[in-house]
């Protein structure tokens, strides 16, 4: 399940980064503010991102069968590695008091802030959960492979839609009244 949640997750990060140019451009500037680099420059980071993302994701499901369980690892490792990264990114922005979009999944309209680091926590808590995963070779039925992929879906689902449902369910600071003497 941890695997299929990861997999998803990073799936639908780089689907949204990369559904048209508009997408990817406000994920370009996003990387140039967070990583304070130049404009230059951070086309260049967010593209390679996005190439790690898709690798990891990739690499999770790469079948055994073609090459043991060795890139499965690499990809969780990968995972691992951007995650640590992201975090750190997160950080630094609110540290230094900047108001950063998040454009991690290509929509969310809302900066950076604690949400962000509450979802890398818990997908970090996921990747480390998924370790033992990679090394077990065990034949599932088709149900538990079901199930596995249905639970997976949904926390990938809540992960994704998380900074929305925060958003959502934030209460709005309510307009002054005023009152008449």
């Amino acid at each position: 399940m941890s695997q299929i949640a990861l997999v998803l997750v990073f799936a639908a990060a780089v689907l949204g980064k990369i559904r048209n140019t508009e997408a990817f451009h406000a994920f370009t500037y996003s990387v140039e503010t967070l990583g304070r680099m130049s404009a230059a420059r951070a086309p260049v980071l967010a593209a390679g991102v996005v190439l790690a993302e898709a690798a990891g994701a990739l690499l999770l499901v790469w079948p055994a069968a073609y090459g043991g369980r060795l890139p499965a690892l690499i990809g969780l490792l990968m995972v691992i590695g951007l995650l640590a990264s992201f975090t750190y990114a997160v950080v630094r922005a609110l540290r230094a008091g900047k108001q950063v979009v998040c454009r991690c999944f290509g929509t969310s309209a809302g900066p950076v802030g604690p949400p962000q680091l509450v979802r890398n926590a818990v997908l970090l808590a996921v990747a480390v959960t998924a370790a033992p995963g990679v090394w077990e070779s065990g034949h599932l039925s088709w149900q538990a492979r079901f199930a596995a992929w249905l639970c997976g879906a949904t926390a990938a689902l809540v992960l994704v839609v998380g900074d929305e449902l925060v958003t959502l369910l934030r209460p709005t600071p309510a307009a002054p009244t005023r009152t008449s003497i």
